[in-house]
């Protein structure tokens, strides 16, 4: 029997994920038996290679899928403006749960219990080479304290 030293490579690396502290994703124990049947096929050729590269680069898949820019407007109120990533996989509903995600921890601050919606609004922005998916909000963080016409304890 003749071991090449791809199939050593491949054994190696996966033999290195597999003695990890924290287990990889479930994903990531494929990687080494992908390299494996894609150098056999002939694919891990230069150019492919680079593309490859490239491509990860462009995607960058373990960044998050929208981005928040915030605008304080006054002690309680946030302007939120998220924006999806041009090139992604999947995320396309997700704007209203992150932006009630982050909404959520701005509430949490010191001396805030809760927050309100006041306006809310999706879209799409037509830019070059992708349109991207758009969201705004602006929201209210309400203070602590007791409602309005009960005793303070």
């Amino acid at each position: 029997m003749r071991v090449n030293r791809r199939s050593l490579l491949a054994l190696g690396l996966g033999l290195v994920l597999a003695g990890c502290a924290n287990p990889p994703a479930k994903e990531w124990a494929l990687l080494p038996a992908a390299a494996l049947v894609a150098s056999n096929a002939g694919y891990l050729k230069a150019p492919m290679v680079a593309g490859a590269v490239i491509f990860y680069v462009v995607s960058d898949p373990f960044a998050p899928n929208w981005s928040i820019e915030e605008a304080r407007q006054g002690e309680d109120r946030y302007l939120l403006a998220l924006r999806l990533k041009a090139i992604h996989s999947g995320g396309d509903g997700e704007a209203r749960q992150v932006f009630m995600r982050r909404a959520a921890q701005l509430a949490g601050q010191p001396g805030f219990s809760a927050y309100q919606v006041i306006s809310w609004q999706e879209g799409l922005e037509s830019t070059r080479p992708f349109a991207q998916r758009v969201a705004y909000g602006e929201l209210r963080l309400v203070r602590e304290g007791p409602a309005p016409g009960l005793p303070v304890r």
